[in-house]
């Protein structure tokens, strides 16, 4: 590998909501940083005016990214209440708290505004990315191509004394370190898929978001900025979504309304679809080497149902920044291993809480009287006590000991 054209107190690989956030942060703690990204990010519109990626952003992400300067609560849809039921019964949970629980952002949005904010602030390299890895006492050195394809086109070799890897569920950089990744289908019946579309409801949804737990997955309306746009992320099997997948605008409109029981009055549009496989998946270490940590969905991925994702992913930026010290070398030997032991821990706390409530209502035997009963049971006694929903709400904004754990 060529000597390194450029050194860096920390290279981020990936240039999502993650690792903008975690270069952001390093260059604010006075770090020298570079970002690796394959394509710089696109403001994105569905034909209904809104992007069809979204985030579900807890009050303590939000202010994450506010503090590094890549959001503004002005640009954000406030969930302040959220309805959960289910199919099979009549019992419900409310939610309420004195703020909003949550805030939803446009992804493309937030991803570009994010890039917008880092140009100054750290060196981005784009498009570009990174063809092989060489680990060194002091730094880690990339072989990066960028232009691919151009007649631009040329190699770069970056040097690092940290490397982040926010390169996605499919990280390349985690590849090249060999950490083995254990992957598992989220229900004992079978591999889950999900439908994320926008659509205009009749009604106004005044601040609200509902999910409703049907016979096969969970289905989510989370409010937008204009008050008749939801966001929408239906899971289901494979059998319901190859059905799902083929429906016209309207026949799937009527079946969205139909699932989520006419909510907000009920649907009159939807944009298009995006259809994605489900699974979760936790990489072994999430400091696989000397001066290289995983962070986001390169070091796990989550089911949807609760909108953890990005969340588990800027705690991972909290962590690292607070890991990572002003003026000494970011890499240097045991810096990470409590980060790793501690998000990994994270990491598989929130996992099996996402496969307990798919099992709960999804698994085998889910259907069956007595399940349903203690269910519906469960969900009376959790909505009738207050101090047990105020946790719950806490930890869902990402504030309660499990979010610290």
């Amino acid at each position: 590998m060529d000597s390194p054209d450029r050194t860096y107190d920390a290279a981020v690989v990936g240039g999502g909501i993650v690792g903008l956030a975690t270069a952001l942060a390093l260059a604010a703690g006075g770090g020298h940083v570079a970002v690796v990204e394959r394509e710089p990010p696109r403001r994105m519109r569905g034909d209904l005016g809104i992007d069809i990626r979204t985030v579900a952003l807890t009050p303590a992400s939000v202010d994450c990214l506010e503090s590094l300067g890549g959001i503004e609560r002005g640009e954000l849809a406030p969930i302040e209440a959220m309805r959960v039921w289910e199919c099979d019964g009549a019992a419900a949970l409310d939610f309420r708290a004195d703020g909003p629980l949550a805030w939803v952002a446009e992804h493309s949005a937030l991803t570009t505004r994010l890039w917008q904010t880092a140009a100054g602030r750290v060196d981005r390299f784009a498009p570009a990315r990174v063809a092989a890895l060489a680990h060194g006492n002091d730094a880690v050195t990339l072989d990066c191509r960028q232009n691919e394809g151009n007649p631009t086109a040329n190699a770069l070799t970056i040097a690092a004394r940290l490397v982040i890897a926010a390169d996605g569920a499919g990280s390349q950089v985690r590849a090249m370190t060999g950490v083995a990744v254990r992957g598992a289908p989220v229900t004992r019946r079978g591999a889950q898929y999900a439908i994320a579309t926008v659509a205009r409801t009749v009604r106004p949804h005044r601040g609200t978001a509902w999910q409703r737990f049907g016979a096969t997955g969970p289905a989510a309306l989370l409010p937008l900025p204009d008050n008749r746009k939801m966001a929408v992320i239906w899971s289901t099997d494979e059998t319901t979504h190859e059905r799902l997948k083929v429906l016209d605008d309207d026949a799937f409109r009527a079946a969205l309304e139909n699932e989520t029981e006419a909510v907000a009055g009920g649907i009159e549009a939807v944009d298009r679809r995006i259809f994605l496989p489900l699974g979760q998946t936790l990489a072994a270490d999430p400091n696989p080497m000397p001066r290289v940590v995983l962070a986001g969905d390169a070091a796990r991925t989550l089911h949807p149902l609760a909108g953890q994702g990005v969340n588990l992913g800027l705690e991972d930026v909290r962590a690292i920044a607070a890991t990572a010290t002003a003026g000494t070398d970011f890499g240097a030997a045991g810096n990470w291993r409590a980060f790793a032991r501690q998000r990994r821990a994270r990491s598989k706390l929130m996992m099996t809480l996402m496969r307990a409530l798919l099992a709960a209502y999804c698994g085998p035997g889910a259907d069956g009287p007595w399940m349903r009963l203690a269910r519906n049971t469960a969900i009376r006694w959790i909505d009738s006590s207050a101090i047990v929903k105020a946790q719950l709400v806490r930890e869902a904004m990402g504030l309660g000991p499990l979010a610290a754990s």
